[in-house]
């Protein structure tokens, strides 16, 4: 009972730094902050905890590792509390840190406490593979339940039971060994998986929540397959060298397919996420314990160090990446949801308004949700009966082209994620024939789902050149005709300005998209002088 309590605020403190993956579209949302904002609710903790581990070690052999086990389980329940109690961003940063702190004492001390060199050697190592990978489900599952609070609330009585364990047992005779580091390239490789591994959680999670709006409890159901492949995977044994590289091969194919998701249903991630687990089960077993020793608590505390710094040093490069992208893609959904709504045959005055009432308010945390609320709001405006059902019938393709955009700002993140699994199994590559043809399944993994994106995915909207033949909608009668040629009127001013004439549209509605057209164009499409002399002969 004593070494499960010890065990679970071990692998909880591991978990830490993904469990809130799931909530962070909802802290997203409540402390309004960006996605640079919410990746520092992990990268804080991961950061600190890199650099905090050395030190615990260092007081473990002042203290013992049963008193500094119970102060640092202590810590960390009550910064849980307060994580769980703040109301805006940066107390939450500071208690992530301090949660950090403490979790760091709690897992070098309980590396001798479960005598994870010795005979709590696989207790040890499911802790920390268990909680690495299943916190992203946990915390999901909470936040659906209940509410991101939750996740850190629930944290504190486990981090105290953790405490009377230690506070119950005697003092340990720490196992130690050598503290010379020889094998650079391992430490590195270990890095570089961790990275990526947590990488892949907090994209994935983004892109399902946030750019989907798939709800927590689907998105904690999904990300669950990376814990049940990855510890199916570490059953298996054999050359840790051969394992470890095949591990990070693996990840980087199925990271890499993550890229071309064919559509918005989180059952298209299952097969890459599989893929990615078997990798994180044959990967970090192999490296922290085997080609990396880890011996007695000092090592066990380096270890985790290099993960927890690879982890952190990917989100801070990957991170402001995704945020760019993602709301580059907002824009490019604007643009091509404005061109849908354009070719509908819809009334030509209505539809130049209806396009920036619907499309303007897209916002890069929930933008399918923001697109049905504003479909929605206009549905029940309109009094035509004829305007409703084509409004009904162009939801669809609005929709499609929020998805393709959203799914589009991943790839370049979801692929510099693979190469850093790439990267991790070059420096572990030996001249065996059969990891060598492994590496064809990087190819053609995403090369597949390249392939059914194309082939099942949503399809793509392009915008056409204002100043070439473009088909007009053609819908007939006097209303047809002004239509076509208030069209004819857009494409002819934005041939002029050297835009689109999707770009002009939402510009003519909105301040701050003229603005924006402005600068980029050099002239004010909203000024009475330029919409006389273009619109007017």
């Amino acid at each position: 009972m004593r070494r499960t309590a010890i065990a679970s605020a071990a692998g909880l403190a591991l978990a830490d730094a993904s469990i809130v993956a799931l909530a962070l579209p909802r802290i997203l949302l409540e402390l309004d902050t960006t996605v640079e904002g919410v990746a520092a609710v992990i990268a804080v903790y991961t950061a600190v905890l890199a650099l905090a581990l050395l030190p615990a070690d260092w007081l473990r052999r002042q203290l013992g590792a049963r008193v500094l086990g119970a102060g640092g389980l202590v810590l960390f329940a009550a910064a849980s509390v307060g994580c769980g109690l703040v109301d805006s961003l940066t107390p939450l940063l500071v208690l992530r840190a301090v949660q950090a702190l403490g979790g760091a004492a709690a897992l070098v001390a309980a590396f001798d406490a479960l005598d994870g060199a010795g005979s709590g050697r696989r207790t040890w190592v499911a802790a920390a593979v268990f909680g690495t990978a299943a916190g992203p489900a946990l915390g999901g599952a909470l936040t659906e339940l209940f509410e991101w609070r939750a996740i850190f609330l629930v944290q504190a009585p486990v981090g105290l039971a953790g405490a009377v364990a230690f506070l119950a047992g005697a003092e340990v005779t720490p196992h130690t060994g050598p503290r010379e580091w020889r094998r650079l390239r391992y430490a590195a490789a270990l890095g570089l998986v961790a990275g990526a591994l947590t990488a892949v959680l907090f994209l994935l999670v983004v892109l399902l929540v946030a750019g989907f709006g798939v709800s927590p409890a689907v998105g904690a159901a999904t990300v669950s397959v990376l814990p049940l492949t990855a510890l199916a995977a570490a059953r298996i044994h054999g050359d840790p060298h051969a394992r470890a590289c095949a591990g990070a091969i693996l990840l980087a194919a199925g990271t890499a397919a993550l890229a071309f998701l064919p559509g918005a249903s989180p059952l298209w991630a299952v097969p890459p996420l599989a893929l990615a687990g078997i990798g994180m089960g044959l990967a970090l077993p192999a490296l922290a314990g085997e080609l990396i020793p880890e011996r007695g608590a000092a090592e066990a505390a380096r270890l985790l160090t290099l993960r927890h710094a690879g982890i952190a040093i990917a989100l801070v490069v990957l991170a402001p990446i995704a945020s760019a992208d993602l709301d580059d893609a907002i824009e490019r959904a604007q643009l091509r949801g404005t061109a849908v709504v354009l070719d509908a045959s819809l009334d030509p005055q209505d539809k130049i308004g209806l396009a920036p009432t619907l499309l303007g308010g897209l916002e890069t945390d929930d933008p399918r949700r923001a697109l049905e609320r504003s479909i929605r709001r206009e549905r029940r405006a309109v009094d035509d009966p004829e305007d409703s059902r084509e409004l009904r019938r162009i939801e669809g393709r609005l929709d499609d082209t929020v998805v393709v955009a959203v799914g589009d700002a991943f790839e370049a993140v979801f692929l510099l994620t693979a190469a850093l699994s790439l990267v991790a199994a070059a420096l572990l590559m030996t001249g065996r024939p059969w990891l060598l043809a492994l590496l064809a399944v990087v190819v053609l993994m995403p090369a597949g789902y390249f392939g059914l994106q194309r082939a099942f995915g949503p399809e793509r909207v392009t915008l056409a050149d204002p100043c070439g033949d473009r088909d007009l909608p053609g819908s007939g009668g006097l209303g047809g005709i002004a239509q076509d040629a208030a069209l004819v009127a857009l494409d002819e001013a934005a041939c002029r300005f050297g835009s689109s004439r999707e770009e002009l549209v939402l510009a003519l509605a909105d301040d701050e998209a003229a603005e924006s057209y402005e600068e980029r164009h050099g002239v004010n499409p909203r000024s009475i002088e330029s919409l006389i002399g273009e619109f007017l002969p």
